[in-house]
């Protein structure tokens, strides 16, 4: 994130199958609806990272037109808010693995999205403030 701020590169796209697994397995999450959060938090070995997937279930929108509309919106509105997160995670040296999943069966308006995602962005970086301190949060995370 230090050429500039608004880019979402593919080194911040949690794309292992082992990595995104212990996730789901090991994550706490919350819900911000439209979208349910999972997350995982580590200590950061040599630089704070951060990795994120989108996901939309087929079980929850049919067609894949819509399905790819979802995820442009949540990766768009992830890009332009999430110095609200990486402000947090580089002052405590931490870490994080985080999950978007998409609940309702139809797509919402691109405010909406925004506005929730937003929360679930400040909604982490208050967790991340909050057990900085807290060693048994932090699961093993390898590169």
């Amino acid at each position: 994130m230090v050429d500039h701020p608004f880019k979402f590169p593919k080194t911040e796209r949690l794309c292992s199958e082992i990595q995104i697994t212990e996730l789901f397995q090991d994550g706490e999450s919350f819900m911000s609806y439209p979208v349910r959060v999972v997350m995982q938090l580590s200590k950061a070995v040599e630089n704070t990272e951060i990795w994120v997937v989108m996901s939309v279930p087929k079980k929850k929108l049919k067609h894949a037109v819509d399905r790819n509309r979802v995820k442009r919106l949540l990766r768009e509105t992830y890009r332009l808010n999430k110095h609200i997160l990486f402000e947090q995670a580089v002052m405590q040296g931490i870490s994080v693995r985080m999950a978007f999943i998409w609940i309702p069966p139809e797509v919402l308006d691109y405010q909406r999205v925004e506005k929730k995602m937003k929360e679930a962005l400040v909604k982490v970086a208050q967790c991340i403030l909050s057990h900085a301190t807290d060693e048994t949060i932090y699961t093993k995370i390898e590169n």
